[in-house]
């Protein structure tokens, strides 16, 4: 979002086979491949002002003809509750290129000078979409309003054998009947801080968080034939990476961009 400071801004393409430009040269472009996320920490404090001011910036944002629409999501539980994430809806390379390219002048301004003030610090990021390998229906499923997103920072070098396994065992989750047991996922690549991978998993409530006593672990274990494939998997897996965070953001249609059926 257009602003006139920035903590953590982007720092570039990462150099691994799972960043940005590695999956813009494997598969050709389509919208939806990217988004643009931005994450404020709110000065302590201030979360009744921000709330108000934010509200309003949306709106002017809105009545500007903004081309773009935004999703605002609260942090509820993870190391950080009470960050504010915006994340653009999903578009293409092009897209983010042409929103760069047109005037943002008026929305940085009144940001500038409304809401800015009562923000800590920002952190900036593109996220890009690993559709081919996720489980995400365009329906009432992945509306949430819960997001859970398991973390994960990849170990320098730790890219390919890692995500070859990852790639292998969503495969055999979408063709041989975990998608279609009603589980949804989705995988994305972060390019901006840390090199990152997360997994998102949609829930209504937090009733739907409760184990079901189905575990992925031994249905993988079935349809590979045995304990030591599905753990040569896992290992393979999680060898790419170095740690782990969890956290589960709350969308807040109030902070989001207005739908145009309000008033």
């Amino acid at each position: 979002m257009s602003k006139t400071r920035l903590a953590g801004g982007l720092v570039g393409i990462v150099a691994l086979l799972f960043s940005i430009n590695a999956l813009a040269d494997e598969h050709e472009e389509e919208p939806g491949a990217i988004s643009d996320v931005w994450v404020m920490a709110i000065k302590r404090g201030m979360e009744a002002e921000f709330t108000a001011a934010m509200k309003e910036h949306m709106a002017v944002r809105a009545e500007l003809g903004e081309p773009r629409a935004w999703n605002a999501y609260r942090a509820e539980v993870g190391h950080h509750p009470g960050l504010v994430m915006y994340r653009s809806a999903p578009m293409s390379y092009a897209d983010h290129d042409a929103y760069l390219a047109s005037d943002l002048s008026a929305l940085g301004e009144h940001f500038g000078e409304n809401v800015d003030p009562l923000v800590d610090h920002f952190h900036h990021y593109i996220d890009s979409y690993d559709w081919k390998n996720s489980h995400w229906p365009d329906d009432e499923t992945t509306e949430g309003p819960l997001f859970t997103e398991v973390a994960r920072k990849w170990r320098p070098g730790g890219g390919y054998a890692s995500d070859q396994a990852r790639e292998r065992m969503s495969q055999i989750a979408l063709n041989d009947g975990w998608a279609e047991k009603g589980y949804e996922w989705l995988w994305v690549n972060r390019t901006g801080g840390a090199p990152m991978q997360a997994i998102v998993f949609p829930r209504a409530n937090y009733a739907d968080m409760a184990p079901t006593g189905e575990s992925f672990g031994a249905w993988l274990t079935e349809q590979v034939g045995s304990e030591e494939e599905s753990a040569k998997i896992f290992d393979t897996w999680l060898s790419g990476f170095s740690g782990i965070s969890v956290t589960i953001w709350r969308h807040d249609p109030e902070l989001s961009t207005p739908s145009d059926d309000e008033d």
